[in-house]
């Protein structure tokens, strides 16, 4: 069984590559932002809560994304395992994580700052979100570094982590992760 958790810099590639490999091994791909999404949707005394903090421009909580994840995790299509992209994001989320699960691997797609920052520009000329200024990018890379990196040393330490040059095409980068299994 695998739980691979996949984490980067913003603009790495991330979702492209856990849509790829979920396909390779045949088990489910989950980003947080699509679960706490889902979650909201589903309405509901706890949907409609999130749904709530979303609209006002706020992140829900360490907790509440714990237990939108818990939730996930326990439906029956999770047996064989999946891929998770972007979470845990910070040390609070990291501890909450471990206490009710645990990954096989971690995939840590490297990418530097200025790439990162040109991939967010091309994509803010695709996509449409409202995170994509300059001044945001900025920011969540900073956070990243601050937050994210952390986390990322208790993996390590832990033996779990794959580091992947996320410079190069799509297909590369896949190779090289699929070489992990």
């Amino acid at each position: 069984m695998h739980k691979i958790l996949i984490l980067g810099p913003q603009g790495c590639g991330k979702g492209t590559q856990a849509k790829i490999l979920s396909a390779k091994l045949g088990i489910p791909e989950l980003s947080m932002g699509a679960l706490l999404r889902d979650a909201a949707a589903e309405g509901g005394e706890f949907g409609e809560s999130i749904h709530a903090i979303q609209a006002a421009g706020h992140l829900v909580s360490d907790e509440v994304a714990a237990t939108v994840l818990k939730r996930r995790l326990a439906k029956d299509d999770m047996v064989n395992g999946y891929i998770l992209d972007g979470y845990p994001r910070n040390e609070e989320q990291y501890k909450v994580y471990l206490t009710f699960d645990a990954p096989t691997e971690v995939i840590v797609i490297e990418v530097p700052r200025e790439v990162s920052i040109a991939r967010m520009h091309a994509r803010a000329g695709v996509e449409v979100r409202n995170d994509d200024s300059p001044e945001a990018m900025a920011r969540r890379l900073d956070i990243y570094e601050q937050d994210t990196k952390p986390v990322i040393a208790h993996f390590a330490a832990r033996g779990l982590v794959h580091t992947i040059d996320g410079t190069r095409t799509v297909e590369e980068v896949s190779a090289d992760i699929t070489k992990i299994f």
